[in-house]
Order: structure tokens, then sequence, then C-alpha cells
């Protein structure tokens, strides 16, 4: 039986936006249709 390898994906590195209320200690992840930060919870849409 052939083993199938996974192909691994790898994105385009893109400098991320950090977050303006908590500085420059964490960035702002990327959604679909929003921007978010997980530490004070600050949102921006896009």
């Amino acid at each position: 039986m052939a083993e199938k390898k996974k192909q691994r994906v790898t994105k385009k590195y893109e400098p991320r936006k950090h977050c303006p209320k908590c500085g420059t200690a964490s960035r702002l992840a990327e959604h679909p249709n929003r921007r978010s930060c997980g530490k004070c919870g600050y949102t921006e849409m896009k």
C-alpha cells in the first residue's frame, strides 16, 4: 500500500498590523471580514 505524502502549503509573509490599544506587544488577527486583537478585544472591520 502506497503512502500519500501531505504537501505543505505556505503563505507569503505579510507584516501584520499592530493593535493601537495594546501597542506593539500584540498584532491583529486576520479574519475574512475583520481584524481583531485577542488580548484586549479591539476589532476593525475591513
